[in-house]
């Protein structure tokens, strides 16, 4: 495809043979080396993990880099996140490159329930595809039955953000996936989901866009998400509450299958009472307990396999009644349960709220063959630490992969970065006086701060802690997350910031790993200061102990225990410690309030630009380092 050249570029604009300009004024320190990187590992078709910080681009040169191959090789990049805020920055860079002339086909796409326009579509993701499949198979969706390809045709010509694709479609009465996925049919850039491609939808989806997996360009943004993502894709519970829902979902329109599940429900409460700890159940126990129970009805015998049957065809009857809810996701429980076996470890969680559950202990299973097919790929994140580390959850190919490192192109003298050598989170250490101690070293630290400062937690039962002590004491509006909070709870968030800033600044309490501490961009300085309170490790369970022999047997013990149990904690850390800088212009210090991380044993697994200076006054050095100063704005 010839692309246009641009009239004006705005400032020195490198620009490469290929034609792709560089979308912004100039490149940042690191910047650079990156995009090399970046074009070299694609061009070979290889796979670059790339430990990259905040500021430094990653997006930009991901799609510079990948569009010059893409357009060369006549390949097509996906664009891969796990968060609708990344998709606006990918495709605000996209519209950028079109404003310097580079044309290309670019659809931006999310969870195909989040784009449907039938106001009783169920959200819960697998309740919806039995909803919409049974609609489409049965032409009594009027939005997807209506033609799409004018639509399409114009979604391709310019970069569109999926609110205005799904805008249009909604104008026109057509269902945006459909647009978005006829679109997509001739598109240079997708920007989806992980979903899209680490799934079963992932065949569908390649067969609809005409593509075999080596002409696909893999760019997998906040990659450190990836192995967590995949896992979760391949894990199942049901609860007693789970299987009584779904007997109740049945009885008004599939008498039998209600009274089996209900069958099946005293069969599971009766084995699992007795219980008296979690352990791993063998694939066949929860068959058993299914089929005893299908054995003392009255009539032909059952077995799981006819169960199963069952509830798929409920499944399908309680969706086309706009009903359906807890039986989509049994019929997948059952059906998973007995099928799949490599790298599964199935659990029995007893008592009256118990459960049985699989879990997916090895992403590789699904990632590996996927990475090995596809053209090449970037793998990109501010914590992509250690990347040797996910290439080996991911199973991507020793002789396809690099990783890299690239250092911080904002100045080392805009952060400060300390840890407390007396306070901690170890579970043995925990009581009354350390939660005093932690919620007295936070007041301290809000009262020194001419700003808003943000505390995350590895747990809402240690936020709880310290909140009960810091009431009545810090003399700032309080903000605290709470795990129910939705999507716009959670965005109302930074304008509360914006407003307490100018009045002298606020304090938010949020947890580590959650929605407010990883993926948010706290612009224009908007924090001034970030607590990190211990390191959330995980704790003892069946699951946790499982992962690390399953790593040790195929990593060695002592990256068994790292992969499994360390570095998911120190990037909890990584994350939130990394909110408050965005540019080169923000300044704010970043206390650690963990005395392990002055330890060997976990200061070790901390990156190299990661090195906290101890103190046991941070207070004093924080209001010392963000005082203001002649020449420097406050």
């Amino acid at each position: 495809m010839a692309l246009s050249r641009p009239t004006e570029a705005p400032g020195p604009s490198p620009r490469p043979a290929q034609g792709v300009p560089w979308p912004f004024d100039r490149i940042r320190d690191g910047q650079r080396e990156f995009l090399e990187d970046a074009r070299r590992a694609l061009s070979e078709g290889t796979h670059l993990l790339a430990h990259a910080p905040t500021g430094i681009g990653k997006t930009a040169v991901a799609l510079v880099a990948s569009l010059e191959v893409a357009l060369a090789q006549g390949r097509l990049v996906l664009f891969l996140t796990s968060r609708h805020s990344q998709h606006r920055i990918a495709i605000e860079t996209l519209k950028r490159l079109e404003a310097l002339g580079t044309r290309v086909a670019v659809v931006d796409l999310i969870a195909k329930q989040l784009m449907c326009l039938q106001p009783e579509a169920p959200l819960h993701g697998r309740a919806f595809h039995v909803f919409c499949d049974d609609k489409v198979r049965n032409r009594t969706c009027t939005f997807f039955r209506k033609d799409a390809s004018a639509i399409a045709t114009a979604v391709r010509q310019r970069p569109l953000h999926v609110q205005e694709l799904i805008q249009a479609g909604t104008a026109c009465g057509v269902c945006p996936h459909k647009v978005a996925m006829e679109a997509a049919e001739g598109a240079h850039v997708i920007v989806c989901d992980y979903n899209y491609v680490f799934s079963d939808i992932l065949d569908p989806f390649l067969a609809r866009l005409g593509r075999p997996l080596e002409d696909l360009i893999l760019v997998v943004d906040e990659a450190h998400n990836l192995p967590d993502r995949i896992r979760s894709h391949l894990c199942g519970d049901l609860s007693l509450e789970d299987l009584a829902r779904a007997a109740r979902e049945a009885r008004d329109f599939d008498p039998e299958t209600a009274h089996c599940l209900s069958a099946v429900l005293r069969s599971m409460t009766r084995y699992l009472s007795p219980l008296r700890a979690e352990r791993v159940a063998g694939k066949e126990e929860f068959v058993d307990v299914v089929e005893d129970a299908l054995r003392g009805l009255p009539g032909p015998h059952r077995t799981y396999e006819d169960l199963a049957q069952m509830v798929a065809w409920a499944a399908e009857e309680a969706a086309h009644m706009g009903r359906a809810g807890a039986l989509p996701d049994l019929a997948d429980f059952l059906r998973t349960w007995r099928e799949r076996d490599e790298a599964i470890l199935r659990l029995l969680v007893p008592g009256s709220e118990g459960k049985f559950a699989f879990r997916l202990l090895d992403p590789s299973v699904l990632s590996g063959p996927i990475f090995a097919g596809v053209h090449g790929s970037i793998l990109m994140s501010g914590t992509l630490h250690p990347p040797e580390m996910y290439a080996d959850l991911l199973g991507l190919p020793v002789s396809r992969r690099r990783s890299r490192r690239y250092p911080s192109p904002f100045p080392r003298e805009n952060r400060l970065l300390l840890v407390h050598p007396h306070v901690t989170t170890l579970y043995e250490r925990r009581s009354e006086t350390m939660h005093d101690l932690t919620a007295r070293e936070i007041a301290s630290i809000v009262s020194a701060v001419p700003g808003n400062v943000a505390a995350f937690f590895p747990s809402y039962e240690l936020l709880a802690a310290s909140l009960e002590r810091l009431r009545g004491v810090v003399a700032r509006p309080l903000i605290v997350e709470r795990p129910e909070w939705d999507k716009a709870r959670r965005d109302a968030v930074q304008q509360a910031l914006r407003i307490a800033r100018d009045d002298g600044g606020a304090l938010l309490l949020g947890v580590q790993g959650g929605s407010l501490s990883e993926g948010v961009d706290y612009e224009n300085n908007l924090l001034s200061a970030v607590v990190v309170v211990g390191l959330p490790l995980s704790p003892p369970s069946v699951e946790v102990e499982a992962l690390k022999d399953y790593y040790a047997k195929r990593f060695g013990p002592e990256r068994g225990y790292a992969y499994a149990y360390l570095f998911p904690a120190v990037n909890k850390v990584l994350q939130a410690a990394g909110r408050p800088i965005r540019s080169e212009r923000d300044r704010a210090a970043i206390i650690l309030l963990e005395s392990r991380l002055v330890m060997p044993r976990y200061a070790r697994h901390l990156p190299a630009d990661f090195t906290p200076e101890v103190s046991a006054a941070p207070a004093r050095d924080v209001g010392r380092f963000l005082a203001p100063t002649p020449g420097r704005e406050p």
